[in-house]
């Protein structure tokens, strides 16, 4: 997840985080701290978001623990959501581990991480950033 992590330390990391980055023509990329994951680690919600009659909808939506790895972390996902066609799914929804569903979950969101970086997420989050900080000064 070098993009996301890439976007969290840009926006200031985890902690008490909420972001939201325009960055025309794709969807609205919305990351939040959320407080611990089902392992109690800092977890944190990415998500896409559309608005359809009124309502805001995701496309997807994936919450991740930072799990301490060496010097970094490791974004490990525990869950998925989506608006249209609805789909919920949690890699712990049964009290234990689905290494299975937590599996194709990375892969997707490595494809994911991917896909943030070529379309510009990282440069957004640093011009909205940059913004921010000229206008406090």
């Amino acid at each position: 997840m070098k993009n996301l992590g890439k976007i969290i330390s840009i926006l200031g990391g985890v902690k008490n985080l909420y972001a939201s980055i325009d960055n025309q023509p794709y969807m609205r990329l919305v990351i939040e701290d959320i407080g611990r994951g089902p392992r109690g680690h800092q977890a944190v919600s990415v998500a896409h978001y559309f608005e359809q009659n009124g309502d805001l909808c995701q496309d997807p939506e994936m919450a991740f623990e930072l799990v301490p790895n060496g010097a970094g972390v490791t974004y490990e996902p525990y869950l998925f959501q989506q608006a249209i066609p609805p789909i919920y799914q949690e890699v712990f929804d049964t009290g234990s581990e689905n290494t299975r569903l937590k599996r194709q979950l990375t892969i997707f969101a490595q494809g994911w991480d991917r896909n943030l970086g070529e379309q510009g997420f990282v440069t957004a989050a640093a011009q909205q950033q940059a913004k921010a900080q000229e206008a406090k000064a």
